[in-house]
């Protein structure tokens, strides 16, 4: 039995004490009165106030006894509420640590054996997860249910040690699953005295599962409250620095593209790349805010390059895309400034598909209509890219750095070099990246991609550098 079935079977034994007690009470206070009044007048006066004063009580003992469970319906976990309580109510955090586990496959379970089968499934998690602490020697661990496939743990252990074990555990799982559906379960630790702010607590341990998951950046020793402040300061003040990676073309051997890459500088940790602040971009709902801004600076500041014919290429949020505010802002921006859109690149990369496709080329073809070209990144990776290519009119195609950290795998070269004709065919451009030494690059320009960028053609750099390169 979970730790949070027997807090709530207390809980429930507590309201039903409750409710005999003050019966109890009821009965000797008739039986005293009956004695003590001889009037059957007063008895019924006192009966008439006491008897639906306890009715009340009953009720309204059942029903907040309703509104108060402790455990989740579905999982029998703790409920996200009384998860954070038992958070709350730690004596010494520094002894603790908190765990997240997030079933990464929850919405292709759901897809594909419907929801009452995915509930099933949480269940036996739950209960795989607290046999699995038991044997770690954990006992009455709390476990709480934080929306979706997200659990939180509670427990006093090893971090270092923990990390270990649990990795083993979501590799059985991974190997075994439960009734024979694939389970993928992802976590994530963090030493309960970081913040004694449970939402901060929570928040940051979704960064470092979006980080475990990525394991190209690492984020700096900065809490999500702090994170938010300085990306609003950033904002207000225009701290955004730009970098520029060049890209060359393999038909004339020069820079054709420059890959525009905004930082937010802090005085504290330095500069602070977009990954890093991303998901805090994000919930913050500082997406729109972020991408005006980094337009707004840009074309302030590449006008000594807009006679050298020189593409500069943006990622931005597809929720950004998809508003038409923002579509607005961003016409306006250039008609104010009188500057020619068709050398920008609006790069896009999605997870997962957006629902209404129509809709969503309707707005692709609009910002082509007014001159801007449209490419994917991380296409081939685990993304939408081939829905995308179906449906949109796309001009770029960036592969997904798989592709060249891989190339030396003949499956991966066939694959890249099939990917390339395909892509040709539909009259889409293409760019491989992340080539850093002589010797990739040679291989890659054997595949003819239209354009190649990595470390190799040159790293990131100042406008000034650029400009020096260029001239």
């Amino acid at each position: 039995m979970l730790y949070s079935e027997v807090k709530e079977r207390e809980n429930r034994f507590i309201t039903a004490l409750k409710i005999v007690f003050p019966f109890l009470l009821l009965i000797l206070i008739l039986i005293f009165s009956f004695k003590l009044f001889q009037s059957s007048v007063n008895n019924y006066v006192l009966l008439t106030l006491l008897i639906p004063i306890y009715v009340y009580y009953i009720f309204y003992l059942i029903y907040n006894g309703f509104r108060t469970s402790l455990i989740d319906s579905t999982t029998k976990a703790f409920t996200r509420k009384e998860i954070l309580r038992q958070f709350e109510k730690l004596n010494n955090k520094k002894n603790y640590v908190v765990v997240l586990l997030h079933l990464d496959n929850i919405g292709d379970i759901n897809e594909r054996y419907g929801v009452f089968n995915a509930d099933k499934i949480l269940r036996q998690l739950i209960e795989r997860v607290n046999l699995f602490l038991n044997e770690c020697h954990c006992k009455n661990v709390p476990i709480g249910r934080c929306g979706g496939g997200n659990f939180l743990v509670i427990l006093k252990y090893s971090k270092k040690e923990l990390k270990h074990q649990l990795t083993r555990f979501s590799k059985e799982l991974k190997n075994k699953g439960i009734d024979n559906i694939e389970i993928k379960l992802d976590f994530s630790i963090l030493e309960a005295d970081y913040d004694d702010n449970s939402k901060n607590i929570i928040e940051q341990l979704f960064i470092l599962l979006e980080e475990n998951k990525k394991n190209d950046f690492l984020l700096p020793n900065i809490k999500p409250d702090a994170f938010e402040t300085i990306v609003h300061q950033a904002l207000k003040a225009n701290e955004i620095v730009l970098k520029y990676q060049p890209s060359i073309s393999l038909l004339t051997k020069k820079i054709a593209i420059l890959e525009v890459l905004p930082k937010i500088y802090t005085k504290e940790n330095g500069l602070l790349s977009r990954a890093q602040i991303e998901r805090i971009v994000n919930y913050s709902g500082y997406e729109k805010d972020f991408d005006e801004k980094i337009f707004s600076i840009l074309l302030d500041e590449i006008t000594p390059l807009l006679d050298k014919n020189i593409y500069f290429s943006i990622d931005i949020s597809p929720v950004t895309l998809r508003n038409n505010n923002f579509k607005l802002y961003l016409l306006k921006l250039f008609r104010t400034r009188k500057i020619d859109p068709k050398f920008f690149i609006l790069e896009l990369c999605e997870k997962n598909c957006y629902e209404d496709m129509n809709r969503f080329n309707e707005i692709i073809i609009s910002y082509k209509e007014s001159g801007f070209k449209i490419a994917l990144t991380n296409f081939g990776g685990n993304n939408c890219g081939f829905e995308y290519i179906k449906h949109l009119p796309i001009d770029i195609v960036k592969f997904d750095i798989e592709f060249t950290k891989k190339i030396e795998e003949l499956k991966y070269e066939r694959i890249l070099d099939k990917y390339l004709i395909f892509i040709k065919n539909l009259d889409i451009q293409s760019m491989i990246k992340f080539v850093d030494k002589e010797s990739l690059f040679r291989k890659i320009e054997v595949l003819k991609p239209d354009y190649i960028q990595g470390f190799y053609i040159g790293k990131p750099k100042s406008l000034e550098q650029i400009r020096g390169e260029l001239e």
